[in-house]
């Protein structure tokens, strides 16, 4: 079977890329390798490695990462012991040495194998050729953000300007809140195609449609992200049934940042949103959404503004999940292969498939 498959770079004449890529588990194979292995993965926060010795472990594609402080240093290492492939870390906490969960190896923090038991009388066995192997790291405000690739250009070159675009909400002085996750039966693009065009909004989310000016909804491609720019639409007469009030604001729109491949940024009145597509299986994924204020509440379960405010995203991630699955499962018709891009309101998605075109062929 070809893994090449066709891509027309105008959208006007564009086909949608073929349904295969969502139902064959040999393309997930190859974005783990070509796609997650290449590029910048949001993996933790700030706050879980501010302190020497904190340490967070995440999946990126394939491989599973340690990222940690040393003292002044963020590090990042392949969660792999060089022994027999056991893990040096789990979760996350605070540690002063990493060890081994299967044979009791330990590492320094820098990633310099200190102890290794039971290795005494090995012929040409030098500690110091064995050290964990590193990962890049970064951070922008409060996220931090992993690379497997080496020679992976920085994030703020994948990012751009979008600090610059995002500044008047301040989302790089924003503070954690709370996260929640979902299990999602269905291919991860699937999730990206959706989050990506406001097509759907007026028919699979009403709650949603009332809240945004979807006349003046636009999406802006860039190089590896997009920005979709949604007005909020005016509340007249104090209405309660709203959720967003553009009048206690100086940035009255929401902003959906998309980074390739997988990471969202949804930005609106003082919050932002993070969601990650981790996929799962070639049918199956994982998103998780973490949250953020500029001024955050003491809990957010019992604050009657945050409450609200989640249960109403709660509400079109349901709406989300339910279009998604349908659309997994009818990829599989006998009768679908590829369709067509709007030219109007896809173009988010046109560009998604272009790299992912690029990348994977």
């Amino acid at each position: 079977m070809a893994l090449v498959f066709p891509f027309d770079p105008n959208i006007e004449h564009a086909a949608t890329i073929p349904a295969r890529l969502y139902n064959d588990p040999v393309y997930l194979e190859l974005e783990m390798e070509r796609v997650f292995a290449h590029s910048w993965q949001l993996v933790g926060r700030v706050d879980q490695v501010a302190e020497h010795g904190q340490f967070l472990t995440a999946q990126v594609g394939n491989d599973s990462i340690v990222v940690l402080r040393d003292g002044d240093t963020l590090r990042g290492f392949h969660n792999v012991c060089l022994h027999r492939a056991g893990p040096v870390a789990h979760g996350c906490g605070k540690r002063n040495t990493l060890q081994c969960r299967y044979h009791g190896w330990t590492y320094g923090l820098d990633g310099t194998l200190q102890r290794a038991p039971g290795m005494e009388g090995v012929e040409s066995f030098r500690p110091a050729e064995m050290q964990l192997v590193p990962v890049k790291v970064t951070t922008w405000g409060p996220l931090v953000f992993a690379n497997l690739d080496g020679k992976a250009p920085p994030l703020v070159d994948m990012m751009e300007d979008i600090p610059q675009r995002v500044q008047a909400f301040g989302c790089e002085n924003m503070q954690y809140v709370t996260s929640r996750s979902w299990d999602i039966a269905c291919n991860w693009k699937v999730y990206v195609d959706n989050f990506l065009e406001g097509y759907h909004v007026p028919v699979v989310h009403p709650g949603l449609h009332k809240e945004l000016d979807m006349d003046n909804y636009r999406v802006e491609p860039h190089r590896y992200f997009s920005i979709q720019h949604a007005p909020l639409r005016p509340v007249h007469g104090g209405n309660p049934d709203r959720i967003y009030d553009p009048s206690t604001t100086d940035t009255p729109e929401a902003v959906y940042v998309w980074m390739f491949p997988n990471i969202m940024l949804n930005v609106y009145l003082g919050q932002m949103q993070t969601n990650v597509v981790i996929p799962m299986g070639h049918d199956r994924c994982k998103v998780v959404f973490d949250w953020y204020a500029t001024n955050p509440p003491a809990n957010a379960a019992t604050d009657p503004a945050w409450t609200k405010l989640m249960a109403f995203s709660a509400e079109v991630q349901d709406e989300d999940i339910e279009i998604c699955e349908t659309v997994q499962r009818n990829l599989r018709s006998r009768v679908y292969d590829r369709g067509r891009y709007s030219a109007r309101h896809e173009n988010g998605v046109h560009h998604f498939h272009s790299l992912l075109h690029e990348f994977l062929t």
